[in-house]
């Protein structure tokens, strides 16, 4: 089965093999063999090297020009991977660009379905939160956890995971840097980064795109993104946003049972740039975005645990099901303010950036997954307040020797984070026998209501907040040996304080009131076993050493690269029956070898990587009632990724066919826990148990292999062009749970997806049909566990779309 995908890539990988052979006529020119032979008779009048673009003319002299590609899937882009502008191809790092376009044309909407188009990147979803895995690395958690692949918007560090706040609006181009990025992007970067750039204001005409989208389970989509000049030196941008959707799951939720609401989101985007002065640049933006999600809040319980069905819960294993709890999940509001100041001085080039966010959300989660009144995760207040404050200094081309560009700069970041306010129901516990459905419970937990001589009949009341302090210095030069060498040198030093901000147990009474059990909040150990206080600091230096080569052309880079990265220590501050733990800082140390080729002036281009990662205390988490908490991380001494991935783009026979465009790529990955030898997590029958011995074991949602492709069509026709896209994503088998129990095992699967679309350009007005998951297939894009059993979150099933694009 995993040789299928690779069959289908192999033509990028044959392609760079035909771009060696000495009859380029038969992939670019003219194969007529009397013009061949013509050619051949011609004299040798070339007395230096012939450059590419001559090569063709030589070898194909009959051959009429290229017509222009009018394919949206080829194009340069420009990518600020090592924080200044470059063309992608330049670039000494594994890393994929897509362009506004170019989302568009392969259909791309939100950061779930980047996976379509990035091999070894896994992105699933679970409420309104991504769990982004990049080559094997990730977290799997939301709110109460640091994402492991660092996204920035415009150049500012989101802390959270949540799905619209990262893909909201006009958006002029994403780039997915893969590898550590630990000097320049620094915080939480172990598996990479993820940056996406929005439109920014211009002063140069009054234009926008007005887009509205209609599909499948009565979903519609209206986007607004407007640039108004104010004078030569101001500018204006709003992008506004509305969705709704009814969802594709159905059923009943709540006592007495209503039937499962729909989802809505609404936000906007407002950006103001000035040129202050001829040197001085202004920008400021503020962001906005509401959610309230109802079938995007609901988990049926698809395959219970023994202690489950012992309680009653039974499989509820497709789209259509009940729950007794009412479902909630509103996050009101989202909101971001930002800004950058750029000054060009003679010597160097400043940016200073800045950032405020909030995010507030409450939901209700049915923790059984099932119609029985079991357990309910309730949280009235869950919320992440950061800020954010950056420094640059970059060289220019104004002032110093020509063979060094460098980078030196400052960053900080602080904010409280975690749950300010959660609400956990246990029905069915029997105190005197200190039993649950016939298992037997930890004796703390038994204990702390007999403490008290109360049962819980009402909520268990918790609080757990982390602050964060978080300072940074990095430095990155790159200084040209010889024409054909360049030596990277960078680094980032790090003092990272994380400590407990509240961490509390309480027992909510029938008339409300609250009796307070314990206070955690100074009751947890640092990194050297300190009790007291609940804070650790960090301080770490992030390494980085790559050597760049373009042995034969200016077309062909190879570059090595060595470095490091750090990802934060953080606290299980959610403990009903224990203290907090304090879980390890995660160090990741990497090696990659990349090749990034062009032949034929960009008709071919092939980009590959090898990789090796060795990673020290990856962290992992589980959700148990019955573990001293709900919420839990730990770490798993040691783990290991081997890879290799490509990715490639070709213009099949363009002299014969206008605008039949290829691209794709693959990853094969090589995951596993070196040192896991005290796992805790839930066994086959889905008790929860520590001790586990799991190395060996595959890293969590890490697929051996996944593989993309996409083929395109575009056809000049009357009033503007036709373009058609095929396209297709396969992925092995993965585990959500690094036990890898069967319960958790997501099977292999294909997808597939097709576009038609017209662009009518007398108006400047296009419109597309498409349709995604092709063939139906039922798989999961995202996981559960609870001690009740599974909740996956199932992907969509086949839908339809129709979207209208206008541009004025």
């Amino acid at each position: 089965m995993k040789s299928i995908p690779l069959i289908l890539l192999a033509s990028l990988a044959v392609s760079s093999a035909l771009a060696q052979d000495e009859d380029l006529d038969a992939l670019f020119g003219d194969d007529s063999p009397a013009e061949n032979a013509a050619s051949s008779e011609q004299p040798q009048a070339q007395a230096t090297p012939a450059t590419t673009t001559e090569i063709i003319e030589l070898a194909a002299p009959a051959t009429p020009p290229v017509a222009r590609p009018r394919s949206r899937l080829i194009e340069e882009i420009v990518v600020t991977a090592q924080k200044r502008e470059e063309n992608l191809q330049d670039v000494p790092i594994s890393i994929q660009a897509f362009s506004g376009k170019l989302l568009d044309a392969m259909g791309i909407t939100d950061q779930t379905d980047l996976q379509r188009v990035t091999p070894g990147l896994n992105v699933t979803n679970q409420v309104s939160y991504v769990m982004t895995f990049l080559r094997g690395i990730g977290t799997d958690a939301t709110i109460a956890a640091d994402p492991s692949v660092a996204t920035y918007i415009d150049g500012i560090y989101y802390p959270f995971a949540s799905n619209l706040a990262q893909n909201f609006g006009a958006v002029d181009r994403i780039e997915v840097l893969k590898g550590p990025q630990g000097t320049l992007f620094g915080r939480n970067a172990t598996g990479g980064a993820i940056a996406i750039y929005t439109k920014e204001p211009d002063t140069e005409s009054l234009h926008g795109e007005l887009l509205y989208n209609l599909g499948s389970f009565n979903s519609q989509l209206l986007r607004l993104n407007a640039n108004l000049p104010l004078s030569d030196d101001y500018a204006f941008n709003l992008s506004a946003l509305r969705s709704t959707t009814d969802g594709y799951y159905s059923g009943t939720h709540g006592t007495p049972a209503q039937p499962i609401p729909g989802d809505e989101v609404t936000g906007f985007r407002l950006k103001l740039r000035g040129q202050l002065t001829e040197n001085l640049d202004l920008r400021l933006a503020a962001v906005r975005t509401v959610m309230h999600l109802g079938a995007g809040s609901v988990g049926f319980t698809a395959n219970p645990s023994q202690l489950g069905q012992l309680q009653g819960v039974e499989a509820q294993p497709g789209y259509t099901g009940s729950v007794d709890a009412l479902l909630r999940n509103d996050t009101d509001p989202n909101s971001v303010y930002y800004g950058s100041l750029g000054y060009q001085a003679p010597w160097f080039d400043l940016k200073v950036i800045a950032s405020d966010q909030r995010m507030d959300t409450v939901g209700v989660r049915d923790f059984d997954g099932s119609p029985q009144t079991l357990s309910t995760f309730d949280t009235p207040s869950q919320y992440i307040d950061a800020q954010s404050l950056e420094f640059q200094l970059l060289s220019n081309d104004q002032w110093g020797p020509d063979w060094l560009q460098w980078i030196v700069g400052a960053f900080y970041f602080g904010g409280t984070n975690g749950f300010g306010d959660l609400n956990f129901i246990i029905n069915g516990i029997d105190l005197e026998e200190g039993m649950l459905a016939g298992q037997r419970l930890p004796a703390g937990l038994v204990g702390l209501f007999s403490q008290i001589g109360a049962t819980p009949t009402g909520a268990i009341n918790m609080t757990g907040l982390i602050g964060t302090d978080s300072r940074a210095l990095f430095s990155q030069a790159t200084f040209t040996a010889t024409d054909w060498l360049d030596i990277t040198l960078g680094g980032r030093y790090q003092v990272e304080e994380r400590w407990i901000v509240e961490s509390t147990v309480g027992l909510e009474n029938a008339d409300g009131s609250l009796t307070p059990i314990a206070d955690n909040t100074d009751n947890a150990t640092d990194s050297d076993g300190n009790p007291y206080p609940a804070h650790d600091t960090q301080k770490n230096f992030s390494p980085k050493i790559s050597l760049q080569f373009r042995p034969w052309q200016d077309d062909t880079l190879i570059f090595v690269m060595w470095q490091k990265a750090v990802k934060a220590a953080t606290y299980n501050t959610i403990a009903i029956y224990d203290q907090p733990d304090y879980v390890a800082p995660e160090e990741m140390e990497a090696w990659e070898i990349g090749l990034k080729i062009q032949f034929f002036d960009g008709l071919l281009r092939f980009n590959a990587a090898a990789f090796h990662y060795d990673v020290k205390n990856l962290q992992t988490y589980y959700l148990s009632t019955l573990a001293g908490g709900v919420i839990s991380f730990q770490n798993a001494a040691r783990a290991q990724v081997n890879g290799i991935d490509f990715d490639g783009l070709l213009q099949i026979f363009p002299s014969k066919i206008d605008n039949l465009v290829l691209s794709g790529g693959a990853a094969l990955l090589n995951t596993k826990y070196l040192d896991f030898h005290d796992g805790a997590g839930f066994d086959d029958d889905g008790y929860f148990v520590d001790g586990q011995e799991w190395t060996g074991n595959q890293l969590i949602r890490t697929p051996e292999l996944s593989a993309t492709a996409s083929l395109s069509k575009t056809w000049d026709i009357p009033g503007g062009p036709l373009e058609a896209v095929l396209d297709a994503y396969f992925s092995d088998e993965f585990f959500y749970e690094a036990s890898n129990r069967e319960a958790s095992r997501q099977a292999a699967y294909w997808l597939f997806g097709s576009r038609l679309s017209y662009l009518y350009e007398a108006w400047d007005l296009r419109a597309t049909l498409g349709v995604r998951n092709l063939t139906n297939e039922f798989y999961s894009a995202g996981f559960f566990a609870t001690d009740y059993g599974v909740q996956p979150n199932w992907a969509a099933p086949r839908a339809y779309n129709l979207q209208l694009s206008w541009n004025f």
